[in-house]
């Protein structure tokens, strides 16, 4: 799952492990569905270190 045109990259392990964190600390912190778009646009900035595109914050979230 590499975007290296959008200035980021990531391969599909830590794309998964991204998706793993977001599960556990929706479920953790008890997050209101409305702030799942954020939490997963910050963890994924987290690991890339760039701002993520729509299309793979739809796959964290699962939408």
């Amino acid at each position: 799952m590499d975007h290296d045109e959008e200035g980021y990259s990531i391969d599909a392990f830590d794309f998964e492990v991204v998706c793993e964190t977001f599960r556990r600390s929706v479920r953790e912190l008890n997050l209101a569905e409305e702030h799942w778009v954020d939490h997963a646009k910050a963890l994924l900035r987290e690991f890339t270190d760039s701002a993520p595109d729509d299309d793979m914050i739809s796959r964290i979230v699962g939408r």
